[in-house]
């Protein structure tokens, strides 16, 4: 089973991730009949597992921002015990070495770059190029929208837009781009 692959499979038909910080907003996730691609940002280490788990057995895609888990450690033993308990399908991190040790245990992974200005972008081609993540998610998803589409595809690494998108009309324009999803936690878009 190719993850990759379902994941852009899953991408195609259902853009927007849901980028779950709360409680309730898992809820919803949980309350849909189809599946959607999850990001998990900021859950305690043990409403981790709990989610993950609830998340898989429904049919969605979870992902876990690891460097916003509260009471896991972002190193070898906190991804392993992450990857032997909860199980999701992969990893979302700002960090080199954490994406390294992700791959390292056959996680999706997926590097978060924020975009502020053109030594950003210069630094996020730099990390792909010697990590080689999955998916590259950039920060804010609106800044694409004013960046030309070489530049885009240059950063070698199919992209995930996140980040002050509020609006149908904005994830169109921003997947106009070439980027293969957005990311939102604004829960309209789900």
């Amino acid at each position: 089973m190719d993850k990759v692959r379902i994941f852009k499979e899953r991408l195609a038909s259902r853009p927007v991730i849901c980028s779950v910080r709360s409680e309730e907003g898992l809820r919803e996730v949980l309350s849909f009949q189809d599946p959607r691609c999850v990001f998990l940002l900021g859950f305690s280490i043990q409403d981790v597992v709990r989610s993950v788990s609830s998340l898989t057995s429904r049919g969605h895609m979870p992902f876990v921002h690891m460097d916003l888990v509260e009471g896991l450690k972002s190193d070898q033993s906190g991804i392993r015990y992450l990857v032997d308990n909860a199980r999701p399908w992969g990893i979302i991190s700002t960090h080199k070495g954490v994406i390294e040790i992700a791959k390292g245990m056959g996680l999706m992974t997926v590097l978060r770059v924020f975009l502020l200005d053109s030594d950003a972008l210069r630094k996020g081609r730099s990390m792909v190029s010697s990590v080689k993540p999955d998916f590259l998610e950039v920060l804010p998803g609106v800044a694409v929208v004013g960046m030309e589409r070489t530049r885009l595809s240059d950063l070698g690494c199919p992209i995930i837009a996140g980040g002050l998108v509020d609006s149908p009309s904005q994830v169109q324009v921003i997947l106009s781009r070439g980027v293969l999803g957005v990311s939102s936690s604004e829960r309209s878009l789900w």
